[in-house]
């Protein structure tokens, strides 16, 4: 049994969505934090900006990862590899948190407390001293790790990002999270070092499939303007499988051309598509053809030959129907 498989062999109604969720915030988290050390050296990262990734409420995006994780993988039953490596990455999630709640702490006292203990010392009195040079001693230690801090907080960081790239590696079968990787295109890319094409191929076997697994998600979704420019990227690929491509191009034009009004090239296009030799039509896609061509009548009223579409929109809602029931 495959991998991804397995792993949706144990993976619940809902969770697809839950874990879909996770990575869109894992991919934004990721970024705000190597866009955050890119831009300020060990001693300079603010604290307004950490308090907006690390927190204990849902303002903060690691917590929410953090949270999403544990809902989904926690678990003290290690029935499969799969179940290992989910564990893997929650508890390496859950130490990255740890770890920069322990940055956000040390900025805290840096930025907050360090001035009230300034202010503070010019007004001590002789008994507030000893209590002034203990603040001192804690700030100075706090201040004095934050580089092991900030590295630890780094390695973490990539050892999750790994084990998440395992975990999808795992999921390669589902589009839904195929499509989210294709969505967020600029954030994969900094966010593994072989970006969405090497990650893709690493999924799929090689990055055409991978663009055509998201195309279809994106047209189960009926994203079809998404889905086609996510067609022409796969067509650009070497190996491009022309067949498959101009097959899932015309589902999606004439599913375009229903929202766009021009019904009449609907029925072209949607007819071309199932004429297209060797093609069986998917049945979800043919489902809802089907029913998108069952209510072109009253639409095609003020077409001057409006007898004629409606007669080969009920044919070939005919000729569909049979396939998708």
């Amino acid at each position: 049994m495959s991998a991804s498989r397995s792993a949706a062999s144990h993976d619940p109604a809902g969770q697809s969505a839950d874990f879909v969720q996770l990575l869109r915030e894992f991919l934004a988290g990721y970024t705000a934090f190597v866009e955050l050390f890119a831009h300020h050296g060990i001693h300079e990262i603010p604290f307004a900006k950490i308090r907006e990734l690390v927190g204990d409420d849902e303002g903060a995006v690691l917590y929410r990862m953090k949270e999403k994780s544990h809902a989904l993988f926690r678990t003290d039953q290690f029935a499969s590899e799969v179940v290992r490596h989910e564990a893997l990455f929650d508890l390496a999630l859950g130490s990255l948190f740890h770890e920069a709640m322990k940055l956000r702490e040390s900025l805290y006292q840096r930025d907050v407390y360090g001035p009230r203990v300034a202010l503070l010392r010019e007004a001590a009195d002789e008994e507030s001293e000893a209590l002034i040079v203990e603040f001192d001693r804690i700030l100075g230690k706090s201040v004095s790790r934050q580089g092991e801090v900030v590295a630890e907080v780094r390695v973490l960081l990539a050892q999750t990002r790994d084990q998440l790239r395992r975990l999808l590696l795992e999921r390669a079968g589902d589009r839904r999270v195929t499509r989210c990787l294709l969505s967020r295109k600029a954030q994969v890319d900094g966010t593994f070092p072989e970006g969405l094409s090497g990650l893709l191929q690493a999924m799929h076997g090689n990055t055409v499939t991978g663009l055509i697994e998201g195309a279809r998600a994106l047209l189960e979704s009926a994203y079809y303007i998404e889905a086609l420019e996510t067609l022409r990227q796969a067509q650009a690929e070497p190996d491009a499988p022309a067949g498959e491509i101009r097959q899932l191009e015309l589902y999606a034009e004439g599913m375009q051309a229903v929202l766009d009004g021009r019904y009449a090239h609907s029925i072209e296009t949607l007819t071309a598509w199932a004429d297209q030799e060797g093609h069986v039509l998917e049945r979800e896609f043919a489902r809802l053809a089907s029913s998108v061509l069952g209510r072109l009548g009253p639409l095609l009223r003020d077409d001057p030959d409006a007898a004629t579409w409606v007669a080969r929109a009920k044919a070939l809602n005919q000729r569909i129907d049979g396939v998708s029931g």
